[in-house]
């Protein structure tokens, strides 16, 4: 398997202009997790799904949490360092062509989020699916219109009814362009999510690759 400042990634060729998703799975799980979402949600969209880099629980995570559950700031912020030095490392050395679509799950969801907190101009936007704010407290740098994707679910033990909410309310603030959708499910993927994902993606960002394409 190919790697990356220290990422484990599994990438799809680039067809297209588009924007490639950057997918990044739960806690406990690997790069194979959202493989399936994405080839639902988005068939032919080029993608790389990284490998957490912390071993969890018999798979990986991006981050680690303290014993209590709540997440360990200190190395949340390290990671999402990492991360970034990632992207900018796959966009100098071609591996993909622009800065990518966050698709991200739990923890990966919260990573993605903390990224866009900490440099929004290396990413395109972001699919949120159960995220958690990564520092609620925390001074968002504006980013006027970047499109961001929430997905919540209403019967989900791992959040609070509020938390998909204050992380909206987060990127709103700043500027972004977010859109929130509740499902009717637990922590799990709903099966109408990845219809909602396609049509948020097609609204987004297909009209500009056609824009492009007739210049």
């Amino acid at each position: 398997m190919p790697h990356l400042q220290g990422f484990h990634y599994l990438a799809s060729p680039a067809i297209d202009d588009r924007p490639p998703l950057l997918l990044l799975h739960g806690s406990s799980r690997d790069e194979t997790e959202l493989l399936p979402l994405a080839d639902t949600a988005a068939p032919g969209w080029p993608y790389l799904s990284l490998r957490g880099g912390i071993p969890w629980d018999g798979g990986h995570a991006f981050f680690r949490r303290n014993p209590d559950r709540s997440l360990d700031r200190a190395d949340l912020a390290h990671q999402t360092d990492h991360l970034r030095d990632f992207i900018q490392a796959a966009v100098e050395t071609g591996l993909i062509a622009s800065p990518p679509i966050l698709l991200g799950f739990s923890n990966g969801a919260i990573i993605a989020a903390a990224l866009l907190i900490r440099d929004p101009a290396c990413t395109a936007g972001a699919i949120l699916i159960r995220p958690l704010s990564p520092d609620p407290d925390a001074g968002v740098p504006t980013m006027p219109g970047k499109p961001i994707l929430i997905l919540s679910g209403d019967r989900d033990d791992r959040r609070t009814p509020e938390d998909a909410a204050h992380v909206a309310a987060q990127f709103e603030k700043a500027g972004a362009a977010v859109v929130s959708h509740i499902s009717p499910t637990d922590h799990h993927l709903h099966a109408a999510e990845a219809g909602i994902i396609a049509g948020w993606l097609e609204t987004i960002f297909f009209p500009l690759v056609a824009d492009d394409r007739r210049r």
